[in-house]
Order: structure tokens, then C-alpha cells, then sequence
């Protein structure tokens, strides 16, 4: 129950997260825009951390650069996510987002990569897949 809260959380506030950044970016520039909010979390992420007096982040040199570099990935989806509400607004973005994340994760779940456990992708998770495109094109229209 607590991943489906965290889950239904991370998408509304990647919602709000979208619409904030492409309203920053229409002022000061888009990777201005990704630049604040990866510093902003960063400084909120610092802050967590310091009152949790969690020390784990002394392991951090036993991370892989592969995973590391997700802070990279971030800014381009943070640039990629503001240019696309720009261009096509908000719904349609955070429609066609989904439909790119699932397609990743069925694929990382597939094949097993970045250490995740293989699991079984079956018909009903391609049919998901596909409703999901369909429901997209009817927002669309």
C-alpha cells in the first residue's frame, strides 16, 4: 500500500513539477529553469539528509558511474518535459511521458537491465501498453 501512495504522489507532483518549470522557463530560460530545480532539490535532498543524520551517503563511492550519472538524466528530462509543455501543454505531455515511461520500464523489466530483476512481460501488459496509447490520441482530440 505505502508504493502505490508514493507512486500516486510522484505523479501528482511531477504534474505540478511540469507546470511549474515550464512557467520558470518562459521567464528566465529552460536550462536556467533545469538548473534551479536540480538545485533546489539538491538543496532540499541535503537538508533531508542532515535531519535524518543519515550517513550513508559515505558509501557513495561504491556507486556505479552508470547510476550515478542519473542527475544527468534528470536535466534532460527536465528540459525535454518544459519544451514539450511549451509546445504542446500539459496533459498531452504528461500523457505521452507515461507512455514512454511504461514502454522503458517494460523494457528494463524485460531484459532485466540496470540489475533489476527480470519479470515476465505478458499480454495483458502490451495491452495495457497499447490502451494507454489509445487513451492519449483521445485526449488528444
Amino acid at each position: 500500500m505505502k508504493g502505490i501512495f508514493f507512486a500516486l504522489a510522484g505523479g501528482f507532483f511531477l504534474t505540478f513539477q511540469s507546470v511549474a518549470n515550464a512557467t520558470i522557463s518562459g521567464s528566465i530560460g529552460t536550462w536556467q529553469a533545469a538548473t534551479m530545480t536540480q538545485f533546489t532539490g539538491f538543496v532540499l535532498a541535503i537538508l533531508i539528509v542532515i535531519v535524518l543524520r543519515d550517513r550513508s551517503y559515505w558509501n557513495l563511492k561504491n556507486v556505479p558511474l552508470l547510476y550515478a550519472s542519473g542527475g544527468l538524466l534528470a536535466a534532460i528530462v527536465l528540459y525535454t518535459n518544459m519544451t514539450a509543455v511549451h509546445r504542446m501543454g500539459v496533459t498531452l505531455t504528461i500523457g505521452i511521458f507515461l507512455i514512454a515511461q511504461l514502454l522503458a520500464a517494460v523494457l528494463v523489466d524485460a531484459k532485466g537491465w540496470f540489475d533489476m530483476a527480470k519479470q515476465r512481460i505478458g499480454v495483458t501488459q502490451i495491452a495495457g501498453l497499447l490502451l494507454m496509447i489509445v487513451g492519449v490520441v483521445v485526449l488528444k482530440w
